[in-house]
């Protein structure tokens, strides 16, 4: 039994460390994002994303802390103390390429909200495996974090779209 939980200890280790690496490089790809648009409004979500990010990463810590000091998940009220594939990476490498200076608005959006949906399918493809209740509610809630920045993103999309529309009619 004990090397059962040690097996599922790494395998939940591992899973954090690919998460916390993901918000990194999330939160590095929406600052330079926030960079590189000319748009205030652009500037605004993605600065807005890039801080939700290390929300994600402070947690995280906060896991990491939790299981190596008690060897547990923390409670939720542990939290509330102390306030496989990586496509941030990817996208944080190519920066120059991806977003442009000249790079329109709605292009940088749209790379956006593609890594957004990957982000969901990461972490409730986590939740599917994790073992523990609240290592699995642990992911559930970045999925739902990572749906709820794909909307918002989604809502920008349209209305970069309606300002584009009609500043052109």
């Amino acid at each position: 039994m004990e090397g059962g939980m040690s097996r599922e200890m790494d395998g939940t280790k591992k899973a954090l460390r690919d998460a916390m690496k993901f918000e990194m490089d999330g939160r590095e790809f929406f600052m330079g994002a926030a960079e590189r648009t000319s748009d205030y409004f652009g500037k605004i979500i993605f600065n807005s994303l890039a801080d939700e990010e290390l929300k994600h990463i402070e947690t995280i810590k906060v896991i990491d802390r939790s299981l190596r000091e008690k060897g547990r998940w923390p409670f939720p009220e542990d939290h509330e103390k102390n306030e496989r594939e990586n496509i941030f990476e990817i996208a944080r490498m190519e920066m120059d390429e991806i977003v442009k200076d000249r790079t329109d608005d709605l292009q940088a959006v749209k790379i956006a909200m593609d890594f957004e949906q990957k982000g969901f399918r990461f972490y409730s493809g986590l939740a599917k495996e994790a073992t523990d209740r609240r290592e699995q509610e642990f992911y559930q809630r970045l999925a739902s974090e990572e749906q709820r920045h794909l909307q918002i993103l989604e809502d920008t999309w349209r209305t970069l779209v309606e300002y584009s529309s009609s500043s052109l009619g």
